[in-house]
This record gives C-alpha cells, structure tokens and sequence, in this order.
C-alpha cells in the first residue's frame, strides 16, 4: 500500500469517517477554510466515537466555544471571518449520510456560515446548543 495515495481510505483510532462516509472533516477544514477551533468543532459535530459518549464531544465543544469568545472579547483573533461557499458541493450533500440531529445540523451550519458581523453571537449559540444536548444525553443516561 502507498500510504501517501491511500490516506484517505482509513482512520486511526475508534472514529470510522473513511468508511462510512463520503466527506471527512478534512474536507470540511479545506473546503471551508476553517481556522484549528472552527475545525475540531465540526469534527466533533460529524464523529461518533466508540470509545467515548456523545455527551463527551458537546463539553467540548462548549469549551471551545468558550475559548472562541474570550480571543474575541481580548482581540486575539487571528483567522479572518469569511463565508466560502464550495463551488462544486452543496452543505447538504456533505451532511447527507452523516445522521446529525437537527441541533449537530445548526451548530454545523454556524461554523461553516459565519455571521461575520457578531462572530461571539455564532458562539453563545454553539454553547447555547450544546448545552441543551448535555441536558438531553444526560436524562437519557438516567
């Protein structure tokens, strides 16, 4: 195998992109050209970990959220704020065979689509939505 060439058609560790789906998170970081923070939350957003609960991704996407606004609010943001539209692919053909609930589907959307006129709002939703998932995952363990 020329691991190069093949990178593409497996993962390491317990999520299984390659294998069931046809966009990977890398191909939402470039498409979108999604800054680092901007990337891990649409990565936790698309994966489901064997290894670890769901109630896991959304803490964590709260705290990246969380990090998000304080670079804001301290004038630390190094990204720009764009909204790139990929020329040869629709938002919902990359969801499509990803099952996201409808709260994964907004998030998503927020990263992907910023209001680049009020960035912090985009994130005070994020945490707002995640919030309301912990709850929900929570009263499901009980």
């Amino acid at each position: 195998m020329n691991e190069v060439n093949d990178v593409r058609s497996y993962n390491i560790g317990a999520s299984n992109y390659s294998q069931n789906h046809k966009y990977q998170p890398w191909d939402f970081w470039i498409l979108f050209r999604l800054n680092p923070w901007d990337g891990d939350i649409t990565k936790r957003v698309l994966r489901k970990k064997s290894t670890d609960p769901r109630i896991l991704d959304y803490k964590k996407m709260k705290h990246i959220a969380l990090e998000r606004i304080r670079q804001f609010q301290n004038n630390e943001n190094v990204f720009p704020i764009e909204n790139t539209e990929p020329k040869d692919v629709t938002f919902e053909e990359m969801i499509d065979d990803y099952n996201l609930t409808d709260d994964d589907k907004i998030i998503l959307n927020i990263i992907l689509y910023p209001n680049t006129s009020n960035r912090v709002k985009d994130y005070e939703k994020i945490i707002e939505l995640c919030e309301k998932r912990i709850k929900e995952l929570e009263k499901e363990e009980n």
